[in-house]
C-alpha cells in the first residue's frame, strides 16, 4: 500500500485543533506542523485545509456567550481568520516552511473559470515551495454559496490538485462497524474498497459538537475524492505524528481506495463542486442511453423541464421515477428546451430559428451519478 511522494491534502477539524476545548491548542497544532514538516522532507507537496477560524475568533474576544445566529458565527470567523493564519505562520516558520492563505466559497468552485483560477494559484504555490493553508470563507459565505463543510472542501481540493491522498484528522480513529462511543464491540474498518449503501449506513450519526461534519459527511467527502481517483483516509488527530505513515498507506485509520475507473476532473467538478439550477426529466429510453451507453442527452428523450435557467447552466437529469441520473451543462436554456422536448434533433432549427447543436446535454459535459448516490 506504500505510495511514492506526490501531493497530499491534510484536513484539520476544529476538534483536532482545540482538543475538544473552546480555544485553539497551540501544542497540538505544533505537533501537526512537525508532522507536516516530516512529510515535506519526504518530498510530499502538502496542502492544509484548516478549520478553527471561529475558535480563534472566540479566543480573541475572550470567549463571549453569543446567540446562535449565523451572523455571530461569521463575526467570530472574521475576527479569527487572520489570527488563525498568523498562528499557523508562526508555527510553520519554526521549521522554515512558508505558507500562503486561500479562502474559498462554493461560488469559487462552481464557476469553471474561477475553479481553474484557484487551481492555477495552488499550482503556483507548489511551484515556489509554499504550503497552501485553505479554509472556506465563512465570514462571507451564506447558505446558498457555502461549500458546507471542510471535509467536502478537502476532497474537492484533492481532486483539483490531482492529489494522491486526502487525509482527514478528526476525533475518531476512522470508520467503525458501529458507534464506538456506545458499542464496546465496534471494530475499526481499516480498508474500504468501494463506498456503497452499506458503508454509508455505517457512517450515520453526528460527530463532535465543535465541528460541522459528522462521519456521514466524511464518508460522502471520501466518495467525492475516490470517484476521481484520489485516495482518502480518516484518522485520529490525537496522533498527528503518523501523518507520513498515513500518506504512505500505513498507520491507524480507515483507508478508502481510489476508484479503478475514476471520472475525469472536469466531470468530478460537475458532479461535486456545482449547484444545479434546474432539472430535466427524461424517459426510460434516454435514461438507459445515459446510464448504460454513455450517450449524450437528446431533446427527443426529454419529458419535462423544471426551473428557469439559461444556456450553459448546470442542471440535474432525472428519470421518470425522480431518481437523479446525472448532472451536466445545458446546451439550451429552459424555455428553448420546453419547445424542443420530445422532438428530433433535426427539427431544432425549424422550431427555434437557430441551433446550438443536436444535443441538449453533451456527454463530455455530463457526469453520471454513481449507483449508491441514485439509490
Amino acid at each position: 500500500m506504500s505510495a511514492t511522494p506526490g501531493r497530499v491534502v491534510i484536513k484539520l477539524g476544529t476538534s483536532t485543533l482545540t482538543g475538544g476545548t473552546a480555544f485553539l491548542d497551540r501544542e497540538r497544532m505544533l505537533e501537526t506542523v512537525r508532522a507536516v514538516s516530516a512529510l515535506h522532507r519526504e518530498g510530499w507537496q502538502v496542502a492544509v485545509v484548516s478549520s478553527g477560524a471561529v475558535a480563534a475568533g472566540r479566543e480573541a474576544l475572550g470567549g463571549p456567550k453569543l446567540p446562535s445566529d449565523t451572523c455571530y458565527k461569521q463575526m467570530l470567523s472574521s475576527v479569527g481568520q487572520g489570527r488563525l493564519f498568523e498562528i499557523w505562520e508562526d508555527l510553520f516558520s519554526i521549521y522554515k516552511l512558508r505558507i500562503g492563505q486561500l479562502l474559498l466559497t462554493r461560488a469559487d468552485l462552481e464557476n469553471r473559470e474561477r475553479y481553474l483560477n484557484a487551481r492555477e494559484t495552488l499550482q503556483a504555490l507548489f511551484e515556489y515551495d509554499v504550503i497552501p493553508v485553505i479554509n472556506e470563507n465563512d465570514a462571507l459565505s451564506v447558505s446558498d454559496i457555502k461549500i458546507g463543510d471542510n471535509d467536502t472542501l478537502a476532497a474537492l481540493i484533492g481532486v483539483m490538485i490531482d492529489a494522491k491522498k486526502v487525509i482527514l484528522l478528526t476525533d475518531q480513529d476512522g470508520l467503525y462497524s458501529a458507534d464506538p462511543r456506545t458499542d464496546k464491540h465496534a471494530r475499526l474498518i481499516r480498508s474500504v474498497p468501494e463506498i456503497n449503501s452499506e458503508i454509508l449506513a455505517l457512517a450515520g450519526g453526528a460527530g463532535s459538537a465543535q465541528g460541522t461534519g459528522g462521519m456521514a459527511t466524511k464518508v460522502r467527502a471520501a466518495s467525492v475524492a475516490t470517484s476521481a481517483g484520489v485516495g482518502f483516509v480518516i484518522a485520529s488527530g490525537n496522533n498527528p505524528q503518523q501523518l507520513p505513515a498515513l500518506a504512505r498507506g500505513e498507520g491507524v485509520g480507515t483507508f478508502f481506495e481510489p476508484s479503478r475507473h475514476p471520472v475525469l476532473q472536469r466531470k468530478s467538478w460537475l458532479s461535486s463542486a456545482t449547484i444545479s439550477q434546474g432539472r430535466i426529466i427524461v424517459d426510460a429510453g434516454a435514461a438507459r442511453a445515459l446510464s448504460q451507453k454513455g450517450s449524450s442527452l437528446l431533446p427527443s428523450g426529454i419529458v419535462r423541464v423544471e426551473g428557469d435557467f439559461l444556456r450553459g447552466a448546470i442542471v440535474d437529469i432525472a428519470g421518470a421515477d425522480g431518481k437523479e441520473l446525472a448532472r451536466g451543462i445545458a446546451r439550451y436554456g429552459s424555455d428553448d428546451l420546453r419547445l424542443i422536448r420530445g422532438r428530433h434533433s433535426d427539427e431544432i432549427e425549424n422550431i427555434l430559428g437557430f441551433t446550438h447543436g443536436a444535443v441538449a446535454v453533451h456527454r463530455d459535459d455530463l457526469a453520471l451519478r454513481s449507483a449508491h448516490e441514485r439509490s
